[in-house]
């Protein structure tokens, strides 16, 4: 297709070889059963076993009609305009979640956890800051402890160098001169939106409520850019994560299966979504 090397170049086109997935974040609405045929095909050429469409809410009929299942909403991820995230499944086991009744407890204590985040104080003896890419080193290490395996090689010095050159923001918080927790709010400004993500804590100061301070202070920092709609993804099989972005008045909106390679392999992972303007359908 004519559009097909611009939208690679741009990223709304994207063949992710290391989670196994082909993502389209941006079409011709004329052109969707061709999309739906290619999208197939590239996945076929590059190995991927998930599909993943952002569409448009009046485009929701014609690709469930091409085969595609609606997961879930990310609010105002378009410049205030919501992308419905529609995906297809190459092989059984990608469709198939392991551990269902699990996530669906945690959903539910997370949500019975909500509310509007309202700020916390960091504990005695912590500081938080914006991280610079002197920190890219002491990030990369903590990276590498928290998780045996992540969706982008946050384990890498220079990836995280990159990311903070292409717009992704990083705050950490220190305890004696020593990151001890680190956050992240990778931005797409051509979208107007960004997600909350790269959470991770030093074993040795977990269950210090470390994150929603930092979730606080990026939320303002994304504000004070001009980026209004975020979300995150959170590993659907851990509590924290999830009841953190409840608390922080996060609002769940579905759940993505077998999404990204995590912590030990494959996980599902719930959308939460936090507008700090309105949005449109």
């Amino acid at each position: 297709m004519l559009e097909e090397k611009a939208l690679l170049a741009s990223g709304d086109l994207v063949l992710d070889h290391q989670n196994s997935r082909v993502k389209l974040h941006q079409y011709d609405r004329t052109q969707i059963a061709q999309w739906a045929k290619r999208l197939r095909e590239l996945a076929i050429e590059s190995d991927a076993t998930k599909l993943i469409v952002y569409g448009k809410k009046g485009d929701v009929p014609a690709w469930i009609k091409e085969g595609f299942s609606l997961e879930g909403t990310i609010d105002g991820f378009f410049k205030g305009v919501t992308a419905y995230m529609l995906t297809v499944y190459l092989t059984e086991e990608r469709a198939t979640s392991s551990a269902p009744e699990l996530e669906e407890e945690i959903l539910a204590l997370s949500l019975a956890k909500a509310a509007k985040g309202e700020e916390k104080a960091l504990p005695a003896g912590y500081v938080l800051r914006e991280a610079s890419e002197a920190d890219a080193e002491e990030l990369a290490r903590l990276y590498g402890l928290v998780f045996a395996t992540y969706p982008t090689p946050m384990d890498d010095p220079g990836y995280i160098r990159k990311t903070m050159l292409e717009g992704t923001i990083y705050f950490v918080v220190e305890s004696e001169d020593s990151i001890a927790c680190a956050a992240s709010a990778e931005v797409t400004e051509r979208m107007g939106s960004a997600e909350m993500t790269d959470c991770a804590t030093h074993p040795e100061h977990a269950g210090k409520g470390l994150l929603q301070p930092l979730f606080t202070a990026l939320e303002r920092r994304m504000e004070e850019a001009g980026i209004y709609y975020l979300y995150t993804l959170t590993r659907a099989q851990s509590a924290g994560m999830n009841v953190t972005a409840a608390k922080m008045g996060y609002e769940y909106r579905g759940r993505l299966i077998n999404n990204c390679t995590i912590f030990s392999g494959y996980e599902d992972m719930n959308i939460w979504v936090k507008s700090l303007r309105p949005i449109q359908e």
